[in-house]
């Protein structure tokens, strides 16, 4: 025997899956964010360029962010003159709670009667109370009510006044701690030489230019593209009306920053009020607002690196100054360097003038009087849709920092203001998706009335009126109403979330119960818009719900369906390879993925984390032409399986919140199954004798329909009653054992036979009636799991629950 010859040190070779060459399309710019290792090409194209295309020659797909029809265009237009806008606004808990989850001094939320508000041209819902939404903060989740507050019309001069303001807050909401806000702009020498006039006109090589990045260059207004059609506006509590004085020292602010006007400079007046939380002058130093107005301003210390986008919120006005000794604890941090001092005390200008090289520059200009100020970092809120943000905080006490007035400048937005416009995203994103979930419920109510195979046509002429607006209040799940599960195991309480659910007024309380009531209502053609989160919600998205037990109980069932038709429209002498090659054209994901496309179901599908930076549009704004192609705020990323598994979700979910019939529908909908007897005549898919249709008769357990729901075959008819006695006496204590004695003993014989005997060509062999068990089996098992292991997913640690399943496949039970 001959074996070939190995080396007693071979040469490794190693394969890096994520190396290998899939479905590669060249990127149509330099600027594109994606690699180019992980590039893609639409459906389209594929199906198009690639003869051998099938859904698994790329590993995902790129579809369209979602639009909700009533909050974009040709429903929604820009506000006119003179004619009403629809007012929505947010409500939060207290400002006192809001504090304390955004880890801040109560004194920071000084003036909350300035809000922020959309201004639509035709309503978003026919309920006030439009939806309820969490928002998951730095130390608990809050409940933020979305209400129609107000209809009115704007003036000629109104209307200008609120969409110039509308480009300034978009602005700002794209990057509200851009450096350009607190007087940093890209063309700049370097970040602070605007404290010294001397050093501003210094030349320095381009090379050592700071480059500031600005999401906002690349967008342009275009309400007719925007996923969002509204504008953005200040408002005034508590009459709900627009805070013209609040928009009117914003686009004063804007005006000196365009222009390049500095209050910095001597020759600007050296005190500048605030209005309504608004600071109205451009590179403003703290200093040269009045004493009595700096608790509640959000300032950017000089001292911080030019890498760190901090801005902090004043929660105090310290006693002490500038030149007041500095603590031992400060002293400590700078070690021997302090030693250049001699034996003066150090104060806190040194310390920052030692610790900073930043502040060297500007020492001369701190006014040793001043006083200094306590302050804490406020954050941006960019993981406020997360569940799991703000799960490790505690409750330990809040440590201000101690900095310098003569070395901060001071943001346009008052800490409040801040707080509203950064939370702004989210809230547009969690409404966005409480009315895509009012909007699926709408099309699935329209199409599943009278149940028939979709027709794209029919889809696509599908327009949004007043009448398919929201008649319900639509509550988004959130660590509160539902158990919530990170990597397979229960997500542990914060109570921050209890103590602030525990101040919810009585009239929200009231309202969210008869919204939640609303939901209980079963319905017998889809569920309500409150249970669509869950079989439309990827594990990815890191939300209080997702698919995987709904997408687990709907798969069983439409396996379990899928065998049946199979089953009853095939002939008798059709194999079990048959038969389950048969199946799986109708369960495949590639043909669930195709279901999902062809009805444009990736618009519902949520299957990525938010993340304001890299996915958010403000109102009216789109990314202009020249941007890279699949840019992520335009596009989604979902691979065909998540979008079968979406399929298999919203099976499992009508299956279990509509009942039964309302799941034939849904699979006849999807063409894979009659829903009746009378709906099978016409159905050309299927044979009209098919014997499986007595599983859909209300009386399928009855005495009638036992005998004759699976008839063995038509060959039983040939049989002589001498074989029919016989059998009936082989296997009487078999059947004496089952409990049932069959009407038809040949159905028996069949189930009993090996394809390898010689009888079966009397009354065939068991793989057709092994194929139909097993996935009744199946589905009784899976049925069983999912109700008996409601605090269990299909994954991670319960995996050994869920695996008792596919325990019949491998033939050890």
């Amino acid at each position: 025997m001959w074996f070939p010859p190995v080396s007693d040190n071979p040469t490794p070779f190693n394969i890096e899956r994520e190396l290998l060459p899939t479905v590669i399309s060249e990127p149509s710019s330099k600027t594109s964010s994606l690699s180019s290792t992980t590039g893609t090409l639409d459906r389209d194209s594929l199906k198009e360029n690639c003869p051998q295309y099938t859904p698994q020659n790329v590993r995902y797909q790129h579809y369209p962010v979602p639009k909700v029809r009533c909050l974009s265009f040709p429903y929604q237009t820009l506000p006119s003159c003179g004619s009403a806008v629809y007012l929505y606004t947010w409500s939060l808990p207290r400002s006192d709670i809001m504090t304390q989850l955004c880890s801040l001094a109560a004194a920071c939320f000084r003036d909350t009667s300035t809000t922020v508000g959309l201004l639509f041209s035709k309503p978003i819902s026919k309920k006030g109370y439009v939806c309820r939404i969490p928002l998951y903060l730095t130390r608990g989740m809050a409940r933020s009510r979305v209400r129609l507050t107000g209809k009115f019309t704007l003036s000629e001069k109104e209307l200008k006044c609120v969409e110039s303001a509308h480009h300034v807050i978009a602005e700002l909401i794209t990057n509200i701690a851009h450096m350009s806000h607190v007087g940093y702009k890209p063309s700049d020498p370097l970040l602070r030489a605007h404290f010294d006039r001397q050093n501003a006109s210094t030349n320095i090589p381009e090379s050592l230019r700071v480059v500031l990045f600005d999401r906002f260059g690349d967008l342009s207004f275009n309400p007719e593209k925007a996923n969002i059609l509204s504008l953005v506006t200040l408002i005034r509590l508590p009459d709900y009306t627009v805070d013209y004085e609040a928009l009117g020292a914003l686009l004063e602010w804007s005006l000196c920053r365009d222009k390049g006007i500095s209050t910095a400079d001597d020759n600007f007046p050296t005190h500048v009020k605030p209005v309504h939380g608004i600071v109205p002058k451009w590179r403003i130093r703290l200093s040269q607002i009045p004493q009595d107005n700096w608790v509640g301003l959000v300032v950017k210390p000089n001292h911080l690196p030019d890498s760190d986008p901090g801005m902090f919120s004043i929660s105090k006005v310290s006693s002490e100054t500038a030149s007041s000794p500095a603590p031992e604890t400060l002293a400590s941090k700078l070690g021997d360097i302090q030693n250049v001092k001699g034996s003066s005390p150090l104060t806190y200008s040194d310390y920052y003038r030692i610790k900073y090289q930043q502040m060297k520059t500007i020492s001369f200009t701190i006014d040793p009087s001043l006083p200094l100020f306590e302050c804490l970092r406020i954050t941006r809120h960019q993981n406020s849709t997360q569940v799991n943000a703000g799960l490790r905080k505690n409750k330990a006490s809040i440590k201000p920092s101690l900095f310098l007035a003569d070395a901060c400048l001071v943001h346009p937005l008052s800490s409040w203001i801040w707080f509203q416009v950064s939370l702004l995203p989210s809230i547009l994103y969690q409404m966005s998706r409480a009315l895509l979930a009012s909007q699926l419920f709408t099309e699935l109510n329209y199409e599943l009335k009278s149940p028939q195979p979709f027709s794209q046509i029919r889809i696509n002429s599908l327009t949004i009126s007043n009448d398919s607006l929201s008649h319900t209040t639509i509550l988004v799940p959130d660590r509160l109403s539902v158990p919530v599960f990170l990597n397979g195991e229960p997500m542990e309480q914060n109570i921050f979330d209890f103590e602030v659910d525990r101040a919810t007024s009585e009239i929200d309380k009231e309202l969210d119960n008869k919204a939640h009531s609303e939901s209980l209502e079963k319905s017998t053609i889809c569920p309500h818009p409150n249970n669509l989160f869950e079989p439309t919600t990827l594990l990815g998205a890191r939300d209080a719900v997702d698919l995987e037990r709904l997408e687990f109980y709907g798969d069983s069932f439409l396996h379990f369906i899928a065998t049946l038709c199979v089953y009853g429209t095939n002939p008798q002498d059709a194999d079990e390879g048959c038969l389950s090659s048969k199946r799986g054209s109708l369960v495949s994901n590639a043909h669930l993925c195709d279901i999902a496309c062809d009805l444009k179901w990736y618009e519902y599908c949520t299957g990525q984390t938010f993340s304001p930076p890299e996915h958010f549009l403000p109102p009216c704004y789109s990314v202009a032409s020249e941007a890279c192609k699949y840019d992520p705020r335009l596009y989604t990323r979902l691979t065909d399986k998540s979008l079968a598994d979406m399929v298999e979700a919203l099976i499992g979910c009508f299956l279990l919140r509509s009942g039964l019939s309302a799941a034939f529908n849904l699979l006849h909908y999807f063409q894979i199954c009659p829903v009746s007897w009378s709906t099978l005549k016409n159905d050309k898919h299927y044979k009209v004798e098919a014997p499986w249709h007595f599983f859909l008769q209300p009386k399928l357990y009855s005495e009638l329909n036992c005998g004759n729901a699976l008839n063995a075959s038509c060959r039983s008819l040939h049989i002589s009653k001498e074989i029919i006695l016989e059998l009936n006496q082989r296997f009487f204590h078999l059947q004496e054992k089952l409990g049932y004695y069959f009407k038809g003993i040949e159905l028996l014989a069949e189930a009993m036979t090996h394809q390898s005997s010689i009888n079966k060509q009397y009354w065939g062999n068991y793989q057709r009636l092994e194929f139909l068990g097993d996935s009744i089996l199946g589905h009784i098992i899976s049925n069983y799991l999912f109700q008996k292991c409601p605090n269990s997913s299909p994954g991670w640690n319960s995996s050994e629950v869920w695996d008792w399943r596919f325990l019949p496949d491998l033939n050890v039970t």
